[in-house]
């Protein structure tokens, strides 16, 4: 069988007591990389985001796409290439028209702004040099913190610490979790990321800048052919 592991679960996203968006995720991990599958609502601009990705062996991006509605209308819609030479971006957007992009160097990482991305971002850093920060090379899809405007490939480096492992507790349960510190513009303060195991699963990220406290709610992992997504 060539998928070895997959997951699925659903995140919220809480300001205080205020629940200001939820997000549905699926994980399959292979032999040879993963796919990931994201679809986010937002309360904010009644915005709706449907992401999938995949990465390769070594969690180097390969392709990504995002669709971003806001308000019934499409904002955008675009895809992402990552080659040793290049980064390509192909979108139809509202603010930009169609646009083709071929940016010189491969990204590390791809932010597409669903939070479950986070996780790629925490297995390119690794968990080597506890406490050192590491720039990530990396390419987002919007500078926003909602990730509703651009929608092209825009050129970023993310400051990523790891702090070491922790026991956490989510509303999905208890978990061993790894630790990390998020630095996405340098006059920002961090974000702080827990995520799970070797597949880095996203458990919880807090932000003063978005005053965003978002956790696992719900989660189950299986290995056989048939995703826990549907077992549900």
């Amino acid at each position: 069988m060539t998928t070895t592991r997959r997951h699925a679960g659903r995140i919220l996203y809480r300001c205080g007591e205020q629940l200001l968006g939820r997000e549905d995720f699926a994980i399959d991990v292979r032999r040879n990389g993963r796919s990931i599958r994201a679809y986010c609502e937002m309360e904010e601009g009644a915005l709706t985001r449907d992401t999938s990705w995949t990465l390769d062996a070594a969690h180097w991006p390969v392709e990504g796409h995002v669709r971003v509605v806001q308000h019934g209308t499409v904002v955008g819609s675009s895809w992402y290439r990552f080659t040793a030479e290049h980064t390509e971006c192909e979108a139809l957007t509202a603010q930009h028209g169609r646009v083709s992009q071929r940016l010189p160097g491969r990204a590390r990482y791809l932010g597409l702004h669903p939070l479950i991305g986070d996780g790629a971002i925490a297995l390119a850093r690794g968990r080597e040099a506890p406490g050192e920060e590491w720039r990530i090379p990396s390419v987002t899809c919007s500078y926003d913190t909602n990730g509703e405007s651009s929608l092209v490939a825009l050129p970023l480096m993310i400051g990523v610490r790891y702090l070491g492992p922790e026991q956490i507790e989510v509303p999905a349960g208890r978990f061993p979790a790894e630790h990390y510190e998020l630095r996405w513009q340098p006059y920002w303060p961090p974000a702080r990321l827990w995520v799970l195991g070797d597949d880095a699963v996203f458990l919880r990220l807090s932000w003063e800048v978005s005053g965003l406290d978002s956790q696992l709610v719900r989660f189950a992992t299986a290995d056989d052919a048939r995703s826990p997504q549907f077992g549900w």
